[in-house]
Parts: structure tokens; C-alpha cells; sequence
């Protein structure tokens, strides 16, 4: 191990990691907005088997092959060059897949609630959507929350694969260096360290959050 060397191309790769978590936050926020409408077309029978299918199909492609069917595939079946540019169609493609794990979660989140609560509500006259509002949802997050975050540090390691469509992010980066400088270990190690630093940053933050949704989910649920 060359640790003069490392300690060079750490920062170097370093430069990309705001392009990987843009990459990750930007897929994930996607992600939950696809997640939520897959939810909603779950409870309509005309649009049950549309979901499921989508599931299937999002959770059964690898994710490499996602990628280039969005990236390549796509723009060659319309006849045009790619729509888009490398990194927004691999957020895109990334969202697209996660939605469909997502919506997984947010089911078994929501359905950690009581049935008896949704009765409740509805007994003292409020709205169906309105005791999703105010009752299930906020109780549902926090058993969402934990899965949730897996599939987001799963997510920000996936964006790796980015590099394989013309991403350079941290991955991509550090196989720049590594091809240049034929010192592959020491520069995937980096690679590596930053991935672990990122999720672990990560970590720290969620248990915060988790935190604070416990604290204030007692201090309103009798």
C-alpha cells in the first residue's frame, strides 16, 4: 500500500462526490414521488396489475441493464441520438428502479397501522384521506423510515454503475486514476473509503431523524 499516494488521489476523487450524492438524492426524491403514486394505483383494481407488473420488471432487470436500455436502447427504438444527458438518464433510470422497492416499503409501512385506527377516524367523521393524513401516514413513516434508508445507501452505491453509461462520479473517477496510474489498489481503496464515509455520515443522520419522529410522535399519540 502506497499511503503517499492515497492521501494524493484522495481529494482528487473527492471532487466527485457532490456528483454522486446529487446523483443518489436527486434518484431517491424521485424515487418516493414514484413510490407514492404506485401506492395510490394499488388501491384501484384497474390499475392494480399495472403496478404489479411494474414491480416486477423494475425489481427483476439488474440495474446495469436498466441503464443501458434507458440510455442506448431507448434513443435507438425512437431512431435519435440519446434524449437526455449520461447523468440525468441514470438518476432517472435509478429512481425508476428504487420507486419499485419503495412502494414495497410504503405498503408494509402503512399496513403496521391498526385497521382499527382507520375505522376510528372514519366513525368520527373525517375523511378517508384525511385519517391517511393525519393518522396512518405520520405513524406508518416511522416504521418506513429504516428500510427506507437501505435502499437509499443501497441507491448511492448503485450510482457506481453510472460510470458504465459516461458518468464520471467517484467510482468512475477513481478508475480514471487507476487505469492511468496502474495503481489499482490503492485507488479503489479510496473509492471505497469515501463510499463508507458518505454512508455513514448518512447513518448518523437518519438516527437523528429517527429520533426526532419518536420524540414527537410520543409527545402527540397518547
Amino acid at each position: 500500500m502506497d499511503f503517499p499516494y492515497m492521501l494524493k488521489v484522495f481529494p482528487e476523487i473527492g471532487k466527485y462526490v457532490p456528483v454522486t450524492l446529487l446523483m443518489a438524492v436527486s434518484a431517491m426524491i424521485l424515487a418516493i414521488i414514484v413510490a407514492a403514486i404506485l401506492s395510490i394505483g394499488q388501491h384501484h383494481k384497474t390499475s392494480r396489475w399495472l403496478v404489479d407488473f411494474y414491480v416486477l420488471i423494475f425489481r427483476g432487470f439488474p440495474t446495469l441493464v436498466i441503464f443501458f436500455v434507458g440510455y442506448y436502447g431507448l434513443p435507438q427504438l425512437l431512431h435519435s441520438r440519446s434524449l437526455v444527458p449520461a447523468s440525468i438518464a441514470a438518476t432517472i433510470c435509478l429512481a425508476l428502479k428504487e420507486g419499485a422497492y419503495l412502494v414495497e416499503i410504503f405498503r408494509s409501512g402503512i399496513a403496521s397501522v391498526a385497521k382499527s385506527q382507520l375505522e376510528t377516524g372514519l366513525a368520527l367523521g373525517m375523511s378517508k384521506s384525511l385519517v391517511y393524513r393525519k393518522i396512518i401516514i405520520p405513524q406508518a413513516i416511522r416504521v418506513i423510515i429504516p428500510p427506507a434508508g437501505n435502499t437509499f445507501v443501497g441507491l448511492l452505491k448503485e450510482t457506481s454503475l453510472a460510470f458504465s453509461i459516461g458518468v464520471t462520479e467517484i467510482f468512475g473517477a477513481g478508475k480514471l486514476l487507476a487505469t492511468e496510474n496502474f495503481e489499482y489498489f490503492d485507488v479503489y481503496l479510496v473509492v471505497g473509503i469515501w463510499y463508507v464515509i458518505m454512508i455513514y455520515v448518512y447513518t448518523l443522520l437518519q438516527k437523528q431523524l429517527e429520533k426526532r419522529l419518536a420524540r414527537r410522535f410520543g409527545e402527540e399519540v397518547v
